[in-house]
């Protein structure tokens, strides 16, 4: 790797990462419980994938698969083609993101004002295929769904940051739900390794793809269940799987944000209601902040039994 470059990423690397855990204290059918999340809106471009897109990128200068004339395509339901699109902007590397177009308006915006160009694709099926076509022509494509530096990056940074806040507490669970199964597989691994917790998947009640119990709806949880799985998805690490209705994730993250002002997005009130379902300690990731989510229903105020019989009792940081 070029002097330059490596320079580069060394300025980039203190721009993602340690991010603050908060201990959430709430009770739920006359049991007290805690979920200790990640708050990676903190990161560079505002989510979790900031860490994966700098792991990939990093990987493919240090292996010589790209280099400062090289274009970097990806298929992505938003957080990844942000993150890759900003790094890359950084670096020097043009970017070229494939979305669908039922993604929330906010994400498009964002991936062009960082200088990429986004093609919006019906589905992920399209995507892919079209990344295929890419990848016989020669073209970088950055396979988020199963490089292994996708988890290498969570194993590496999120799981040795959450064990080194939580070496010394008493953890249950780390729940987290599946996208790429980057985050469930590299922290899960991690936390197994060196506190021997549970390792729980979420997904979408109407997109059972974890649990192969077709057919798989559309959902509004976005950049989970996102028509495959992934090959990064390790069925032997999975202790159990539980399904998040939509309307329950939405109205879950409405309430962190009104009475804890944890401003979550959607997935992140999955990932709390996983913790809570599951019950004990458990520990999470809030992949991205609720501003990536005004154009869809978490705008819309939506109430729930099951959120509503959620009592928020405190939080603080760690």
């Amino acid at each position: 790797m070029k002097k330059e470059i490596k320079q580069k990423f060394e300025n980039i690397k203190g721009l993602i990462g340690n991010t603050p855990l908060v201990e959430i204290k709430y009770s739920f059918k006359g049991k007290i419980g805690k979920v200790y999340a990640k708050l990676e809106w903190y990161n560079l471009t505002g989510s979790i994938k900031d860490r994966v897109a700098y792991q990939i990128l990093f990987d493919a200068y240090k292996f010589g698969h790209i280099n400062s004339d090289s274009t970097v395509y990806e298929i992505t339901s938003g957080n990844m083609g942000i993150s890759l699109s900003a790094i890359c902007n950084l670096l020097g590397n043009k970017c070229e993101i494939l979305m669908p177009k039922n993604m929330s308006e906010e994400r498009k915006k964002i991936i062009t004002l960082y200088g990429a160009k986004l093609n919006l694709v019906e589905n992920f099926d399209e995507g892919f295929k079209l990344c295929k076509k890419l990848e016989k022509q020669g073209k970088f494509i950055a396979h988020q769904f199963e490089n292994e530096s996708n988890f290498f990056a969570h194993y590496s940074t999120t799981g040795k940051e959450i064990y080194d806040k939580l070496k010394t507490r008493k953890l249950n669970a780390f729940v987290a739900g599946v996208g790429t199964s980057g985050t469930l597989s590299g922290v899960g691994t991690f936390l197994k390794e060196h506190k021997k917790v549970k390792v729980v998947g979420i997904e979408p009640q109407n997109a059972q793809i974890l649990s192969k119990n077709p057919p798989y709806s559309k959902h509004k949880l976005q950049g989970l269940s996102d028509e495959i799985l992934p090959k990064l998805y390790d069925e032997k690490l999975i202790d159990d799987i539980i399904q998040i209705n939509d309307d329950d994730a939405i109205a879950m993250s409405q309430k962190l944000a009104k009475e804890l002002s944890l401003g979550a997005g959607i997935s992140s009130g999955a990932n709390f209601l996983g913790c809570v379902l599951f019950g004990g300690n458990c520990a999470t990731t809030f992949a991205d902040s609720n501003k990536k989510y005004l154009s869809t229903d978490l705008s819309h105020p939506i109430t729930t039994k099951l959120v509503d019989d959620i009592k928020l009792l405190s939080i603080k940081s760690l």
